[in-house]
């Protein structure tokens, strides 16, 4: 953050020359921080796919055709990297997930020291989703191999790494392997001076072995990572900063949202929704609770889908009752608003969030095409889950 002037702090008033090498100052540091970083990531937005692209995709005959397409695209290297040894299905969640990898370290090389920290906390999400997949699958007793196309190595747990996680003994060494290494800093950092969730999430992790559902762990990691960001974005008072940190509270709010419809649909009582709320988003949590109360129909409830820009997805929700539409309709807005970001911020960090944010969805609409297919799901109903990052 930058030192209040003497103008603000109410002190002696700075002199002319000194006021205007102080404007001069401002005015040449972001073009200096952030110009290479804007003008690489730029040049980055092309290997988006375009709607077009996305459309075929969804309507290829064989899943030969469908990786035929994509090797016309930038995922090309990827593909060819990995053809020799997966085919079909994984071979296409494997290359885009590593494609996504790759994209995310090339953002990392060349962003500025300020933004990395927070880069690597949105990445961070990618080591708890993989940390989910691994440790779900050593619960069912699948292979690691089996799992291996739907992991997202774009975070500090590599494939070495989550293998150790797999073959762990037991939860005692997950812990510690949790807590140890690259990822270890970040998470110690999160939780420093939060004894509250440091011992909850190592209450979670001890018992992953002996309770019947692996559910709470799985709420307690999704709640750790939207801390993680949060954290990570604490402390910045510039304007561009603030940008970026609304555009992922919206994110927290999108999932509590979600979370309490979904807990309405199957019965849980409002006075257990704060258990599964995640942190960061721009209501507290007390507002949630009483959301998941008054219901959807409520005054209050339309009032924050107003404030949010979800009046048309719940006038559609309240049509068909759909929630998963309604939630493909809450995350059309928030790549919307990765757009907004990745084009008006000139020269700052939200160019790099923007554009970090629209890659998932990249990522995110080609595996919804793969796995559509796989349902045998009509061309049609995949579409209506696509979320576009072009605009």
């Amino acid at each position: 953050m930058i030192s209040p002037t003497p103008l603000q702090t109410g002190g002696n008033r700075a002199s002319g020359p000194s006021l205007l090498a102080s404007i001069k100052g401002k005015l040449v540091f972001k073009p200096l921080v952030y110009g290479y970083a804007n003008a690489r990531v730029h040049g980055l937005y092309s290997q988006f796919l375009t709607p077009e692209q996305l459309h075929a995709l969804t309507i290829a005959p064989t899943t030969d055709s469908m990786v035929e397409l994509l090797e016309r695209t930038s995922y090309k290297e990827d593909l060819v990297a990995l053809s020799l040894q997966f085919k079909g299905d994984d071979l296409m969640e494997l290359a885009v997930s590593r494609n996504f990898a790759r994209f995310a370290t090339k953002l990392l090389n060349f962003c500025p020291a300020g933004a990395e920290p927070v880069l690597r906390a949105i990445l961070a999400r990618w080591d708890v989703h993989n940390l989910k997949i691994v440790l779900l699958a050593r619960r069912q007793k699948k292979t690691f191999e089996s799992v291996l196309p739907y992991l997202v190595l774009a975070g500090t747990l590599d494939e070495d790494k989550l293998r150790l996680f797999y073959s762990a003994p037991d939860p005692e060494t997950i812990y510690h392997l949790l807590r140890v290494g690259e990822s270890g800093q970040i998470l110690n950092l999160t939780l420093e001076n939060e004894p509250r969730m440091t011992e909850r999430l190592r209450k979670t992790m001890l018992a992953i072995d002996s309770v019947p559902t692996l559910q709470l762990m799985m709420d307690e990691l999704d709640r750790l990572t939207y801390f993680m960001t949060l954290k990570a974005t604490s402390g910045f008072g510039d304007k561009d900063m603030a940008s970026v940190i609304s555009l992922l509270s919206a994110a927290a709010d999108e999932k509590n949202l979600s979370t309490i419809l979904r807990l309405r649909a199957v019965g849980v009582r409002p006075s257990e929704v704060r258990k599964y709320l995640v942190p960061g988003g721009h209501f507290p949590e007390n507002k949630w609770v009483a959301l998941a109360s008054e219901g959807p129909e409520s005054p209050a409830f339309r009032s924050v889908c107003a404030r949010m820009g979800w009046a048309g997805a719940l006038v559609q929700y309240d049509k068909d009752h759909s929630l998963s539409n309604f939630e493909v309709s809450m995350a059309r807005l928030s790549a919307m608003r990765s757009i907004k970001a990745f084009r008006s911020s000139q020269m700052s960090i939200g160019v790099l969030v923007g554009a970090l944010l629209l890659k998932e969805q990249d990522m995110g609409n080609i595996r919804k095409v793969i796995r559509g297919k796989t349902l045998r799901l009509p061309p049609a109903e995949i579409e209506k889950m696509l979320v576009h990052a072009h605009s």
